[in-house]
């Protein structure tokens, strides 16, 4: 097994590589004097993956939305129970997620470090899937999927995808819907279980006090026992990036709808402003576009600015209206502003009088712009600071394909240049929608 180290004398840190031979990729960032120690595995493979050609097969198979997020539910359990009391008899503390793009799995210790990585590595490496288990989990997913059905920053979020995307997976939420999760059973999970969590989809990042050589070596010797364990071997690999051949999104440049409206049990109603966005495919170039529109978006409707000041005066908005920026891999992007407001139509409008007075004439303000660089670089640094950020940023850069290391170079190639031309092509209201959840 090869390693390379990866050094950044800006941060004065490090970063180590190494390809195990099962093809599972691991990187190790080193902490001397940190007491915890973290680790997160994570698998390429997220809510938006509802369709793919299987080992073997010659056409793509579309499957049922929450797939992805049911799998991570139902690995956290085998023969011996819950897998979460598993790691608390170590002292550690456990958790996972599923997101558009990517399911993780990560824990947090002190000690028993390497006892908690085995057994990180072989839960998820080996589900065990009953129908009884499915049944009693579908169960416990439709509650999640009604408690958010019953939250209006969910629906208002939802019905905001569903007027932006006419046919992409993003619209659907990442549990699934009670339906959809209703068709999921134990061969869809195995099937979508081998084909998305293959080591050559998957990345490892640990993160602590830790000797790296030993590191790596614990990670190479459970990857050599679990493949003796198994009969048949590693399983031919599926071709295409990390294994796995996606079929492609059709989803075209125009929205979907222009308002979609909710009514539902709210003092205030809620609303959501949301824009469509040329999405890059991910790389640096993506995350620069990401972190351009972010800085418009602050520049203009943050909490500094004149915008904010001026409404949340006025009693427009309140400490609820924020703005994002979110794109990845897959083809999506998109920016949202919002919150809670007594007049919807008055905010929508506040917001597009602010757009169409600053693009034309690209008015954003230099240092205003400084400022926000310089903040986001100061929290870049901190991250650093901690496992948790350290590693689940390795973890997000190596998915997306770009070197963590390089952000910095990212941020100081954005100038007020960049800005301006961002400005001046983001909000194109032909692409832009609004969601509302007003009170019964």
């Amino acid at each position: 097994m090869k390693t390379t180290v990866r050094h950044s004398e800006r941060l004065d840190e490090q970063i180590h590589e190494a390809v195990l031979e099962d093809g599972l990729r691991v990187r190790f960032v080193p902490k001397p004097g940190y007491q915890k120690k973290f680790a997160i595995l994570t698998t390429n493979y997220g809510s938006i993956d509802t369709a793919f050609v299987p080992p073997g097969a010659a056409e793509a198979l579309p499957t049922p939305e929450g797939v992805a997020h049911f799998l991570e539910h139902k690995l956290f359990e085998d023969e011996a129970g819950d897998v979460f009391n598993l790691f608390a008899r170590y002292g550690a503390s456990a958790n996972a997620y599923t997101s558009y793009s990517e399911t993780a799995y990560h824990f947090t210790t002190s000690e028993h470090y390497y006892e908690c990585l085995d057994l990180l590595l072989d839960f998820v490496a080996a589900p065990y899937f009953t129908d009884e288990q499915i049944e009693k989990e579908r169960a416990v997913i439709a509650q999640e999927i009604r408690m958010y059905q019953d939250s209006p920053d969910s629906e208002a979020h939802l019905n905001l995808m569903r007027a932006l995307y006419h046919a992409h997976p993003i619209r659907e939420d990442i549990t699934g819907t009670v339906a959809s999760i209703a068709r999921i059973d134990k061969p869809l999970l195995e099937l979508c279980h081998g084909a998305f969590y293959r080591p050559e989809n998957m990345l490892l990042v640990l993160a602590g006090d830790l000797d790296p050589a030993e590191a790596f070596g614990r990670a190479a010797e459970n990857a050599a026992r679990r493949a003796a364990k198994s009969t048949s071997g590693a399983a031919p690999s599926s071709g295409g990036p990390g294994g796995v051949r996606r079929a492609p999104i059709d989803e075209p440049p125009t929205i979907h709808q222009a308002r979609i409206e909710k009514q539902m049990a709210v003092s205030l109603p809620q609303l959501l402003i949301g824009g469509k966005d040329v999405a890059l495919p991910p790389g640096p170039d993506m995350v620069r576009h990401q972190r351009e529109a972010g800085f418009v978006l602050e520049l203009l409707f943050g909490r500094a600015s004149a915008f904010f000041e001026t409404h949340c005066a006025s009693g427009l908005i309140d400490d609820t209206f924020s703005s994002s920026y979110t794109t990845g891999r897959g083809g999506y992007a998109h920016w949202m502003i919002g919150g809670e407001t007594p007049d919807p139509d008055g905010l929508v409008a506040a917001v597009a009088e602010t757009i169409e007075r600053a693009a034309p004439d690209r008015l954003l303000d230099a240092a205003d712009f400084l400022r926000l660089r310089n903040k986001a670089y100061g929290r870049f640094l901190r991250s650093f600071n901690s496992l948790e950020a350290v590693a689940c940023g390795e973890a997000d850069a190596t998915l997306e394909g770009w070197d963590l290391f390089g952000y910095l170079d990212i941020l100081e190639s954005i100038t007020l240049e960049r800005l301006e031309a961002r400005l001046a092509s983001l909000f194109d209201p032909s692409r832009r929608a609004i969601s509302i959840v007003s009170p019964l």
